[in-house]
C-alpha cells in the first residue's frame, strides 16, 4: 500500500516517515493525544485511537538537522555510494541563511517560527533543486547545497548563481507574506563559493549520503556570513566562472574570517540572457563515415597488389582520435570476404611485456579457438587446419602449441635453446600466415603497434622480410611516436592520418546531427572548438546534444543558447569525463571497472568482478549504443573494446587510487578462477593486476613466471623487465623474511642469464655484488654456489681475474660439499676461462675437461658444454695447439647442428676462425667470424665476433 504525499503528491510506501520525492514529513499526528504515527498505522501507538475514525491530514515538516535530494539524484546517490565515497569533484557551495533569526526568534512563538521556517525551507529546497543542485544539509536557519556533484557539472557555478537568484526573488515574495502576518523582516543571505572539494557518503541514513568539505566549503560559508541581507555574495573563483553570464558588482577586497590576505568579493546582482539546461544523454548509433577518400584508395590499392603476389606493408599513423581503427573497420567492410582472410592483433597499453601478444590472437583467430575449449580441443582443431592447409606444416606445431601455452610433450624440443625456440617459432608463424596466403590473400593487422612488445616487434621484422613475393597486406596501426626499421621497403607504404579538412568535418557533423539540417553558426561552432579531429568533433557534437545547448527546430539544428554561454572541456579527456559523469550511475561505474580490465575486456571477466547476470548485458548494449564501447568478437569468447583508448584512461582516471587497487585484486582472483588449466597463458595479465592491486607477494610470483616464460622464449627484454619488477617489489619491502630473501637469491640467479643474453655485464656485477652479504647470510650452500658462480664470472667479464678465480674457487668448493653438479659444472667451465686469463693454461685444461664431464651428466644444459669446450679450445690458442683448435671447432660445430644449439654454432665458427688465423689465412679466418655474427643471437657474441673480425682485418691490411 501506498500514501500519497500532500506536498508534492507523489506516491510512498506507508512505512516511510519523510517523501521520498521532496522530503515532506508523512507522519499522521493522532487527533486525541498528538502523537505522531506511521501513514500506514490503523491505531496510535500512544493512546490506541482509531486513527480510520478521522484520516488526519498530515502535517508537513522539515526536519532541520537533515537533507533531502530530488528522487531523480536520489536515486543516482543510492546506487553510486560504494564507488563515489571520497571522490574528488569540482563543485560550486552555496550557504544561505536567515538573516536576524536569532531577533525573529525572541518575538514570535517557537511553534510560529517553526512554520515559518517550514515554508523557508520548501523555497529553498524548491529553487535548489530546479537547477539540479543537492542540499548536503540543513543547517537550522539555513541550507548548505552543492552544485556539480554528484552529476558533474561543467556550468555548476552558473547553476548555482540562478539557483540564488531564484532564491531570493522567492524569499522577497515569502517575506512579504511574513510581514504581513507575523510583522517581523524576512530575509536571507547567501554565499557562493566554487572550487574542488571531496565529495562522499556518510552513515547509514539514506536521507544523508553526500557531504564536502575543505577550504572550498569553509570559503562559502564565510561568503555568506559576510552577505548583507537579502544579497548574494560570491568568491573570486565563482566570479570568474560566471562573469560572462551574470551582472556581478565587484566589493574590491574584503577581509576574511581565518585567512591571512583579504580576497575580492562580488555580490552577484542579476542573470544575463544565458540560459542552460542539462537533459538526458541521447542514445545514437554509428556516425556514418566521411572523408578518407585517399587513405581508404591507398588502403585498396595495396590489397591489389597484394592479390597479384606481391606483398605490402601500411602504416596507418596518426595521433589519438583522429581515426585510424575507423578506417580499419571500414576497409574489412569493404573486401569481400569469399576472397580474402582477415586477422586482427591488437597490443594493449600494460602488454610491452608479453611476448608474442598480438600475434597470439592472430593464432587464435585462425584456429577457431574458442573459449572454453579444452586443450585436447584446441589441439585437433590446430591440426586439422593445417592438415587441410597443407600436411608438410605439421611440424610447425610444437612451436605454435608452446606459445599458446599448451602442453608439449617433445623433449628433443623442450631441451632446445631459447634463443633456437624463437628461431622456430618465427618460421613457423611465417610458414603458416604465407602458406595460408597461397590459397587467397591474407590481411593481418595489428593494432596499438605504439604498445607493442619487443618479441612481435621483432618477428613483424623478421616477417616484413618475407613479404615481397607472399600474398599478404600487413597492416600496422601506431601513433607518431613510434619509430620502426623497415621504412626503407620498397613495399612499404605509410599513410598519415592527420585532422579531417574543414569542409569534411562539415560533412561529420551532419551525419552525427542526420534528422535536421545543421545551421551555419552551429556548425561553424563545433568546427571551431574541435579543430578538425574526428573524436574531438563527434564528442564535441553529442555533449551539445546531451547537456540542451542545441536541439531541432522545424528540421533544422539550431543552438538555444549563444555560442558564447556555451562551456565545454578545453580537452577529448573533459568532453569524456563531463558525459561519463551524466550517465545513469550503472552505466558509469561499469564503464569504469571494464576501464581497469584494459581497453580490451572479455565480458566474463567483467561479469565475475561485478557480480551482474542479465542487467550487465543491458548496460553493455546501453554503453555500445551510446558509442562508449563496441563489441569486438563473439568468438572464442565475447569481447568489448572502448571506442577510443582515450575513453578508457578516463574512465580509468577517474578511479580513486583506493578503489582502482581494489578492482585489479579483484580481475587477478576472476583471472584464477575462470582459467585455472590456462594460467601460463594470463602470466603477464595476473602480474600487472596484483601489482596494481598491490597484492605484492602474488605479483611477485607471477612476475617471475611471466618472466621465466620470456626467458625460455627468448623474449629477453620481457623477461629483463619482469625480474626487474618483481625485484623492486622485493627490494622496496621495509622488512624482508627470510622467504624473501631466498626468492630474491634465486631471482638474482634467474635473473643473471637474462643479463648474460642482454650482455650487460657491467650491470650484472653491480647488481650480484650489492647482495653479496644477502646470499652469504643464507645457510644454503646450493644456492650461494650458484650465486658465487654468477658473481665470479660477472668479474670475469670485468676484467677481475683474480677476484673471479676466487669467487669461483668458493663456488667449486661449495658445489662439491654438497654434491651438486649444476654448481660445479659452472664453476670450472668459468674457471676454465679465468685461469686462461691468469696464464694458468693446465688449470684451465683441467677445470674445462672436468666440466665436460659434468655436461654429459646434465645434457639438457647445452651451455656448459660449448662454453667449457669453447675455453679449453681458447685455452690451446694460446698454447699454439692448432690441432686440438681444430678438433673442438668441428666438434662445437656438429654439437651445434645435432643439439640446435645457436651459440655452440657461434664459438664454433669462432673457434675454426682462429684455425685459419694460426695458419695466416686470414680470409678464411675472416668468412668463419662472419657466419658466427650471422647466426649468433646474443649481443655478446655478436660483439665479441665483430672485435675479432676487426683485428683481422688489420692483420690482412684492411683498414678501411
Amino acid at each position: 500500500m501506498t500514501v500519497k504525499c500532500p506536498n508534492c503528491q507523489a506516491e510512498n510506501p506507508e512505512t516511510r516517515k519523510f517523501c521520498r520525492e521532496c522530503g515532506a514529513k508523512l507522519l499522521q499526528v493522532c487527533p486525541q493525544c498528538g502523537s505522531e504515527n506511521l501513514p500506514g498505522d490503523k491505531f496510535c501507538g500512544e493512546c490506541s485511537h482509531d486513527l480510520r475514525e478521522a484520516k488526519a491530514a498530515p502535517t508537513i515538516e522539515y526536519s532541520q538537522p537533515q537533507s533531502y535530494t530530488p528522487k531523480f539524484l536520489a536515486d543516482k546517490i543510492l546506487t553510486a555510494r560504494s564507488s563515489i565515497e571520497g571522490e574528488r569533484k569540482l563543485v560550486t557551495v552555496l550557504f544561505a541563511d536567515v538573516a536576524n533569526y536569532t531577533s525573529m526568534s525572541e518575538k514570535l512563538d517557537p511553534e510560529e517560527v517553526h512554520q515559518i521556517m517550514d515554508g523557508c525551507f520548501k523555497v529553498l529546497m524548491d529553487e535548489i533543486h530546479k537547477y539540479e543542485g543537492t542540499i548536503d544539509k540543513f543547517t537550522g536557519d539555513g541550507v548548505m547545497a552543492l552544485f556539480g556533484a554528484p552529476v558533474a557539472h561543467e556550468d555548476h557555478a552558473q547553476r548555482a548563481c540562478y539557483a540564488a537568484l531564484a532564491i531570493q526573488r522567492a524569499i522577497e515574495e515569502y517575506g512579504e507574506k511574513i510581514k504581513k502576518e507575523s510583522g517581523v523582516e524576512f530575509k536571507m543571505r547567501v554565499g557562493l563559493n566554487s572550487g574542488p572539494v571531496i565529495v562522499g557518503s556518510i552513515g547509514n541514513d539514506l536521507r544523508m549520503d553526500y557531504t564536502a568539505i575543505g577550504d572550498t566549503t569553509n570559503l562559502a560559508s564565510r561568503m555568506e556570513t559576510m552577505a548583507s541581507p537579502g544579497t548574494i555574495l560570491v568568491s573570486r573563483d565563482t566570479h570568474r566562472m560566471a562573469r560572462d553570464f551574470f551582472k556581478f558588482k565587484p566589493l574590491g577586497k574584503v577581509r576574511v574570517k581565518g585567512k591571512e590576505e583579504p580576497l575580492e568579493a562580488y555580490e552577484l546582482i542579476e542573470a544575463g540572457e544565458v540560459e542552460t539546461r542539462i537533459e538526458a544523454a541521447v542514445a545514437r548509433g554509428l556516425t556514418r563515415f566521411v572523408g578518407r577518400r585517399r587513405e581508404i584508395t591507398t588502403l585498396k590499392e595495396a590489397f591489389e597488389k597484394t592479390k597479384s603476389g606481391s606483398g605490402q606493408v601500411v602504416g596507418i599513423v596518426g595521433e589519438a582520435g583522429v581515426g585510424k581503427s575507423r578506417i580499419l573497420l571500414e576497409l574489412r567492410g569493404m573486401l569481400p570476404k569469399e576472397e580474402d582472410t582477415y586477422l586482427q592483433g591488437r597490443c594493449l597499453h600494460y602488454g610491452g611485456f608479453m611476448a608474442y601478444l598480438p600475434m597470439l590472437d592472430i593464432l587464435r583467430s585462425y584456429f577457431d579457438v574458442e573459449e572454453g575449449d579444452r586443450e585436447f580441443v584446441i589441439k585437433k582443431k590446430m591440426k586439422e587446419k593445417i592438415t587441410q592447409l597443407d600436411e608438410k606444416l605439421e611440424g610447425i606445431l610444437l612451436p605454435l602449441h608452446e606459445i599458446l601455452s599448451l602442453k608439449v610433450d617433445d623433449e628433443e624440443y623442450l631441451n632446445l635453446d631459447p634463443q633456437k625456440k624463437r628461431e622456430k617459432t618465427f618460421e613457423a608463424i611465417r610458414d603458416l600466415l604465407i602458406r595460408a596466403s597461397e590459397n587467397k590473400p591474407l590481411v593481418l593487422a595489428v593494432e596499438d603497434l605504439h604498445w607493442i612488445d619487443r618479441t612481435s616487434e621483432e618477428f613483424l621484422t623478421y616477417l616484413i622480410g618475407w613479404l615481397a613475393n607472399a600474398r599478404i597486406l600487413l597492416i600496422l596501426l601506431y601513433r607518431p611516436e613510434y619509430t620502426h626499421t623497415w621504412g626503407s621497403k620498397s613495399y612499404y607504404s605509410q599513410i598519415w592520418v592527420d585532422q579531417l579538412s574543414t569542409r569534411t568535418s562539415a560533412e561529420l557533423v551532419q551525419s552525427i546531427l542526420e534528422e535536421g539540417e545543421v545551421v551555419p553558426e552551429l556548425r561553424e561552432l563545433i568546427l571551431r572548438r574541435a579543430g578538425g579531429n574526428p573524436l574531438f568533433v563527434e564528442e564535441f557534437t553529442h555533449t551539445l546534444l546531451e547537456n540542451g545547448s542545441i536541439e531541432r527546430k522545424d528540421h533544422q539544428y539550431v543552438l538555444s543558447t549563444k555560442a558564447s554561454d556555451i562551456q565545454v572541456p578545453d580537452t577529448i579527456q573533459g568532453i569524456i569525463a563531463a558525459r561519463m559523469d551524466r550517465l545513469e550511475e550503472n552505466l558509469k561505474r561499469t564503464m569504469q571497472v571494464a576501464s581497469v580490465i584494459g581497453r580490451d575486456f572479455a565480458y566474463r571477466i567483467l561479469q565475475t568482478i561485478t557480480q551482474m547476470r542479465e542487467e550487465l548485458k543491458s548496460y553493455l548494449i546501453d554503453l555500445q549504443g551510446l558509442e562508449f564501447i563496441y563489441e569486438k568478437s563473439l568468438f572464442p569468447e565475447l569481447e568489448y573494446v572502448f571506442k577510443h583508448a582515450l575513453t578508457q584512461e578516463v574512465a580509468y582516471n577517474s578511479l580513486l587510487l583506493k578503489r582502482r587497487r581494489e578492482i585489479h585484486e579483484r580481475i587477478g582472483k576472476a583471472i584464477e578462477e575462470l582459467y585455472p588449466d590456462r594460467l601460463e597463458e594470463f602470466y603477464e595479465s595476473l602480474a600487472f593486476h596484483f601489482k596494481q592491486g598491490e597484492s605484492l607477494d602474488k605479483a611477485v610470483d607471477y612476475l617471475i613466471k611471466a618472466g621465466e616464460k620470456s626467458s625460455d622464449r627468448y623474449a629477453v627484454e620481457e623477461a629483463h623487465q619482469f625480474f626487474k619488477q618483481a625485484f623492486d617489489i622485493i627490494s622496496s619491502k621495509p622488512e624482508k623474511t627470510k622467504e624473501d630473501d631466498r626468492l630474491l637469491t634465486d631471482l638474482l640467479i634467474e635473473w643473471a642469464y637474462v643479463f648474460y643474453f642482454r650482455g650487460d655485464f657491467k650491470g650484472l656485477t653491480k647488481l650480484l655484488d650489492a647482495h653479496k652479504e644477502l646470499a652469504e647470510s643464507m645457510d644454503d650452500k646450493a644456492r650461494l654456489g650458484m650465486f658465487y658462480g654468477w658473481l665470479g664470472f660477472a668479474m670475469y667479464t670485468r676484467g677481475k681475474a683474480r677476484e673471479s678465480y676466487e669467487y669461483l674457487s668458493k663456488a667449486l668448493k661449495l658445489g662439491e660439499e654438497i654434491g651438486d653438479q649444476k654448481v660445479i659444472g659452472y664453476a670450472c667451465t668459468w674457471l676454465t676461462w679465468t685461469c686462461m686469463d691468469l696464464g694458468l693454461f693446465n688449470e684451465a685444461i683441467a677445470f674445462g675437461e672436468r666440466a665436460q664431464e659434468v655436461s654429459r651428466s646434465l645434457e639438457s644444459d647445452h651451455y656448459l658444454y660449448f662454453k667449457s669446450l669453447n675455453g679449453i679450445a681458447q685455452t690451446y690458442v694460446y698454447l699454439g695447439d692448432k690441432k686440438k683448435v681444430l678438433a673442438a671447432g668441428e666438434a662445437l660445430l656438429e654439437y651445434g647442428e645435432r643439439h640446435a644449439s645457436i651459440r655452440s654454432l657461434v664459438v664454433g665458427h669462432l673457434t675454426m676462425s682462429w684455425v685459419y688465423y694460426m695458419d695466416g689465412d686470414f680470409p678464411s679466418a675472416a668468412e668463419c667470424v662472419k657466419r658466427a655474427i650471422e647466426v649468433s643471437a646474443d649481443p655478446f657474441y655478436a660483439l665479441g665476433g665483430r672485435n675479432f673480425l676487426g683485428i683481422i682485418y688489420t692483420m690482412n691490411g684492411q683498414f678501411q
